[in-house]
């Protein structure tokens, strides 16, 4: 660790910039590497998106690519993702089984579980489907995610019935 980092840090929360410069020079190494290692992902993501795109479906490659990486991008977030948000301590009923911390191994098996979840999901979409499911889950509206991937809001509304009816034979 850099002997001055804890300085730095107290420096960069009493309102300096200059500081939190000093602490991203000293980081960038471990910004690159994690940068280079999520590239990898989207290496595959344009790979797969060269194999599946369909210039008959009215959509440019470029628009296409950049939302398979979208969603490749999406779930490797939703992977990483704590599903839990933890209460403080003033608002847990002492009486609760609930005001029982969860584990580091729970957290870790609720993770895996997560991830194995997406995964299961990402399997059983078609490549239109998990754009619309993505751009669905992040509130969009059906004349926006038509107006997005360039498709009637008709095709988006199916979709979203043939999603809605593969999740609940996935779940």
């Amino acid at each position: 660790m850099h002997p001055n980092i804890d300085t730095l840090l107290e420096s960069v929360k009493s309102g300096n910039p200059v500081s939190f410069d000093a602490i991203y020079r000293i980081y960038t190494p471990l910004i690159e590497s994690t940068v280079k290692t999520c590239a990898k992902g989207f290496t595959i993501a344009l790979y797969n998106a060269v194999m599946a795109y369909d210039p008959a479906r009215n959509a440019t490659f470029g628009a296409y690519a950049k939302v398979c990486m979208k969603n490749r991008l999406i779930s490797y977030i939703r992977c990483f993702h704590e599903p839990y948000v933890a209460e403080s301590a003033d608002e847990r009923d002492p009486d609760s089984e609930e005001s029982e911390e969860i584990s580091p191994e729970q957290l870790i098996i609720n993770k895996e579980s997560l991830c194995n979840l997406n995964r299961r999901i990402d399997g059983t979409l078609t490549d239109f489907e998990k754009s619309v499911f993505t751009l669905y889950v992040g509130s969009m509206s059906y004349a926006d995610i038509a107006r997005t991937l360039s498709k009637p809001k008709k095709s988006i509304d199916n979709a979203i019935h043939r999603i809605k009816a593969k999740l609940r034979k996935l779940l």
